[in-house]
């Protein structure tokens, strides 16, 4: 029934006297129904029995090489199945590598998808999974092209003469039963820079160029790919290099392009705010709205333009958790070691894929006041007053984070105890703030309202709704441009305000992002998202300074009070 089966899906897939378009679905349907139901039955059957395993094993194997045709994932662990297990890449790194090959397989079918843009750390196997795409392509259609750069030549021609062994193996003609012919000979010009396939369509199948090369006259009807542009820590702060790259993306890389639905590709490590995989990402975010991918699994580390028109693939070496999203290439305690003993700079951008600027942090965490514990007093008693003051930053776009710390105060410092520090729509925090308000016994609590003027008689309406009438909620329409409120701020913030120790509290909680967003804030660069320094300065202004002028006596609404 197998053997069957097999032979009905190689007949279907090769149906002629199909439109393209009916012929791209039935392939596609093929294979597809080769990986729902044949391979899971031949698997389940291999150990049935001595007598038949070896057939059983044959068939497996060929139903692998069959779903490749159209599956980049079963392309690659067919190629894989000869290598011995420790060296094999996709197998012991799928986990991490699993979002980018689905979104490089889904671009070869898919035009509306054109930008994959993708950063992993160093050794997760992001130029192998484009040298295995690369001749994958090749097998989907003898006439494709594709176009590569990289910052080195002996990088870029390494890449190709990888991709022409992938092609030379005997198993990638198991896959494509066309290359059968070609033998051990299948390119018509084998120089390592620009290669052809016998019988292509294209003047040149593969072209490899530096970032500083020529490629004037070059084009490719698939894939344009920029692999490792910047050439490491070297050139990380180099502002000039990065613009150098960014000018020649827009003015000459772009235009390599023989069709409208070519896929752009860039993969690297992300060195700097600055360099080419940062830029292209703030370029697409300007004009497409991106929003976590839905595909289970995948929500963590990928966003997705909702038009489908871009994804963007960032996987960190520790994740939410403090621990290594890849165990094979380094274990939690080397990543944590690391992070612990590296320049903030570099293991930032290198190893989490989260750029920060390389100056102008005077918010990093060794510039801070730090406690473990709050102040007790002789006796034990809590040294800061019995109540809390609080200030809230609404989210004014969807990425935007809702920001709200909350301090305790003993003397002139601040603690900072708590906050609320998420990106979501603010209705879906009105009760979250609230819990917060009443948790920490907030008295004053300051209110940036730029917009919305309803906020504030919202929140009283919920206050009295829990019978809690001890906080008085104001309003401050900010009229002060935020770079400059939070540069005046500064200095009172490293002064007066104490953070928790990091030692204390975790990445993946509120406090722990909050933290993140405000250690990196730079004064030198241009900065994505500034909500946790633009909440501290609203405290500053609106809590620590009020708190020195003079009071005044104040009217009180007594009926606010239940009296």
């Amino acid at each position: 029934m197998c053997n069957n089966l097999y032979t009905l899906l190689l007949q279907y897939f090769d149906s002629p006297n199909r439109d393209d378009k009916n012929k791209q679905e039935i392939e596609l349907s093929a294979c597809r129904y080769a990986i729902t139901t044949l391979i899971p039955i031949v698997e389940d059957r291999v150990y049935s029995s001595e007598e038949y395993m070896p057939k059983y094993y044959e068939l497996w194997q060929k139903a692998y090489a069959f779903a490749g045709r159209r599956s980049l994932e079963h392309f690659i662990d067919y190629m894989e199945m000869e290598m011995p297990v420790p060296s094999r890449v996709l197998a012991n790194r799928r986990n991490v590598l699993r979002p980018f090959v689905f979104y490089l397989n889904k671009s070869a079918f898919d035009s509306k998808l054109q930008y994959i843009e993708a950063s992993f750390p160093p050794g997760y196997g992001k130029s192998y999974t484009l040298n295995m795409f690369s001749a994958w392509i090749f097998g989907l259609d003898i006439n494709n092209s594709i176009l590569r750069w990289s910052y080195s030549q002996e990088l870029v021609l390494g890449f190709s003469r990888a991709i022409q062994n992938i092609i030379k193996n005997p198993r990638f003609s198991d896959i494509f039963p066309l290359f059968k012919q070609f033998g051990d000979k299948p390119f018509e010009k084998e120089k390592e820079s620009d290669w052809i396939l016998k019988n292509s369509g294209s003047q040149k199948s593969h072209i490899a160029r530096t970032r500083d090369g020529s490629s004037t006259g070059e084009r490719a009807n698939k894939a344009l790919i920029f692999d490792d542009m910047t050439k490491g820590e070297e050139e990380a702060t180099n502002s000039d290099i990065h613009n150098h790259i960014y000018t020649k993306w827009n003015t000459e890389w772009f235009n390599r392009r023989t069709d409208p639905s070519v896929t752009y590709i860039f993969v690297g490590t992300m060195w700097s705010p600055e360099d080419i995989l940062n830029r292209t990402m703030a370029d697409i975010e300007a004009t497409h709205e991106m929003r976590p991918s839905k595909i289970k699994g995948f929500e963590k580390y990928v966003m997705e333009a909702t038009d489908g028109y871009a994804v963007f693939i960032k996987v960190p070496l520790l994740d939410e958790n403090d621990n290594s999203t890849c165990e094979v290439v380094m274990t939690t305690e080397e990543a944590r070691r690391m992070r612990d003993t590296s320049d903030p700079f570099s293991f930032s951008c290198v190893y989490q894929q989260e750029p920060i600027a390389p100056t102008g942090l005077e918010f990093a965490d060794e510039n801070l006041q730090h406690y473990e514990e709050l102040p007790k007093k002789e006796n034990g008693e809590d040294a800061c007053l019995p109540y809390s003051f609080a200030v809230l930053d609404p989210a004014r776009r969807g990425k935007d984070n809702v920001s709200m710390p909350i301090f305790r105060a003993d003397g002139e410092k601040y603690y900072f105890v708590d906050c609320l520090f998420q990106k979501k729509a603010m209705n879906e925090l009105y009760d979250g703030i609230v819990s917060k308000i009443i948790e920490h016994s907030v008295t004053k609590f300051v209110v940036e309202n730029n917009t919305d003027t309803s906020l504030k008689a919202l929140l009283e309406e919920k206050l009295r709704a829990k019978e809690y009438f001890l906080c008085e909620i104001t309003e401050k329409y900010n009229t002060v441009k935020k770079e400059d409120r939070i540069r005046d701020a500064r200095w009172d913030i490293k002064r007066l305000v104490m953070f928790k120790d990091k030692k204390i509290y975790k990445p993946n909680t509120d406090y722990g992002r909050f933290m993140k967003n405000f250690t990196t804030y730079s004064f030198d660069y241009p900065n994505k998202h500034d909500d946790a320094p633009d909440s501290m300065a609203l405290f500053r202004t609106e809590i620590i300074l009020d708190r020195g002028r003079p009071n005044k006596p104040k009217p009180v609404n007594r009926t606010r009070l239940g009296i």
